[in-house]
């Protein structure tokens, strides 16, 4: 590997600002890294400018939610004669990760993440020794700066360990990914999987403490209530920031969803704590998050656990107004360009027939919306009825990005780029359960996801095994177009249904991507 890894600091400045504009991108002229890190503002750019490039199209804008990911975990239609899916979706689908294009990618996905760790690097290095003066908020907003800078180097490290090494299960010892700590880095050695997902979980909790104040005060709290509130700073009456002009909160304390706040950096902890085996500490990490209330004048409100599918109940697909289901979205990141960037008008025109589009959901070759018993749950899952669309009346393609003609609406839906969800705080919980042989216990948080989704059938889990059957059936809808699919197969080296009646886990060479052979960043 080149040892030298640096970077050009993210010049984008960009606010969590007003309710009818949630996210202004204002670019900055070209300054000098020196003088960005002398005010309190420059610490805010290059902070927001981690999340901006998170959302940028070879990471969770595309390739690492609805793209890549989801074309490997064979969530899609990818026959030959497709000929707009384009032969770069049909070699990851296929699990080709040595064609041209598949290497170029792979190679962008790498070298964005390892940017945006060089970048967080830089602004702990100098947070600590900036003075709290710089900031407008004093010792409080230095914190959670670099709070956030922690759990942004951790989120990344963490989705390249998921994606270069093996999984724990498949764990062989061998060094895979290196954990960078330094800018600029003029050698970071590899590192095992169990080393690795240490620094994960350190600097999470190192993270957490800094972060918490803001994120738990009357205030920040109000940010969080509820997903309008986070994502669209939209906020609830009785709460301590709505209508209170004194306070005047800069809208860099607003659009905390699309942050590393508190629960956000817990939930992660969650799901590293999960990975690494730790599931008693995973369970309480999850359960730390769904238990969050936040008083407002209609009582104590849970700020994450909540299935609100109103948004979407409309039969008019331009009516619907919460594609993405951010009453249990925890943290996402923020393509203002994602109409134009992903491409979706043409996948949503009335005359798309979808026959060439590698947009089209692999429903039936995944027997996705089937239970347990073979019966299609389709005519009552809401994952289906109201968040699947029909693309020429015939052709499944995931509504969650679907283009209203009413620009306000298309870009309230389609900017916001789900993570993670509450719904994998449960998931957590109830593998915890299952692990411990409480079935009955596992069974019933399966059993209340999906009754809030419309299905009310009980299940049947009185195994391991049951267990995991369910648990993937689950998150199969749960996750489309969101990219969590193919790491849970990997993390449990559990069957996928490539079709054809070949059923089976990722091999070696399909779980374990290939770390590009020029790593220099």
């Amino acid at each position: 590997m080149k040892d030298y890894i640096k970077t050009v600091v993210l010049l984008i400045s960009f606010s969590f600002a007003a309710c009818e504009s949630w996210l202004d991108v204002q670019p900055e002229t070209q300054i000098t890294e020196e003088s960005l890190l002398t005010t309190g503002d420059g610490y805010r750019s290059v902070l927001n400018g981690l999340y901006k490039t998170m959302g940028e199209t070879a990471l969770y804008g595309k390739e690492l939610t609805w793209g890549m990911l989801d074309c490997i975990s064979q969530q899609y239609k990818l026959g030959e004669d497709n000929f707009y899916a384009g032969k770069i979706w049909r070699d990851f689908a296929k699990l080709d990760y040595t064609t041209t294009y598949s290497v170029s990618y792979l190679k962008n996905v790498w070298t964005d993440a390892y940017n945006i760790i060089a970048n967080a690097n830089n602004l702990i290095q100098n947070l600590k020794n900036a003075s709290p003066d710089l900031f407008s908020q004093g010792e409080m907003e230095k914190n959670l700066i670099l709070g956030e800078a922690y759990a942004c180097r951790a989120f990344m490290h963490f989705d390249m360990l998921r994606l270069f090494a093996p999984a724990p299960v498949n764990d062989d010892g061998k060094a895979y990914v290196p954990y960078v700590e330094a800018y600029p880095s003029l050698y970071s050695q590899k590192l095992g999987v169990q080393s690795c997902i240490d620094k994960i979980i350190t600097d999470l909790e190192q993270a957490r403490p800094l972060v918490v104040v803001w994120d738990t005060s009357l205030v920040g709290r109000g940010t969080l209530i509820r997903g309008e509130s986070r994502f669209h700073n939209t906020f609830v009456f009785g709460t301590e920031i709505y209508g209170n002009q004194t306070l005047n909160v800069e809208s860099f304390f607003k659009g905390r969803g699309y942050r590393m706040h508190y629960f956000a950096v817990t939930a992660l902890l969650a799901r590293a704590y999960q990975y690494a085996g730790r599931y008693q500490e995973a369970y309480e990490c999850a359960k730390e998050v769904l238990e969050f209330k936040v008083k407002s004048n209609y009582g104590n409100e849970l700020a994450f656990d909540k299935d609100d599918f109103s948004g979407v109940s409309s039969t008019n697909w331009n009516n619907k107004k919460d594609l993405k289901t951010i009453s249990n979205l925890i943290f996402g990141v923020y393509n203002e360009n994602a109409y134009e960037d992903f491409g979706l008008s043409y996948s949503y025109a009335p005359e798309y027939t979808g026959s060439a589009g590698w947009f089209v959901l692999n429903l039936d070759g995944q027997k996705v919306f089937q239970n347990y018993a073979g019966v299609d749950e389709s005519d009552r899952d809401y994952r289906y009825l109201r968040l699947t669309y029909l693309a020429g009346g015939e052709y499944p393609i995931s509504g969650k990005y679907y283009c209203s003609t009413d620009e306000t609406t298309r870009d309230y839906n389609a900017t916001v780029i789900p993570l993670i969800r509450a719904t994998e705080m449960k998931y957590i919980m109830a593998e915890y359960y299952a692990r411990q042989n409480n079935f009955p216990e596992a069974k019933k948080i399966l059993e209340d996801i999906r009754k809030a989704r419309g299905c009310v059938e009980s299940l049947s889990i009185s195994s391991w095994a049951d267990f995991v059957s369910e648990l993937i059936r689950d998150a199969r809808r749960e996750w489309i177009g969101e990219g969590q699919l193919f790491y849970l197969y990997k993390r449990l080296n559990a069957s996928v249904d490539f079709g054809n009646g070949t059923v089976r886990p990722f091999t070696r060479s399909e779980y374990l991507l290939p770390i590009p052979t020029n790593e220099g960043l």
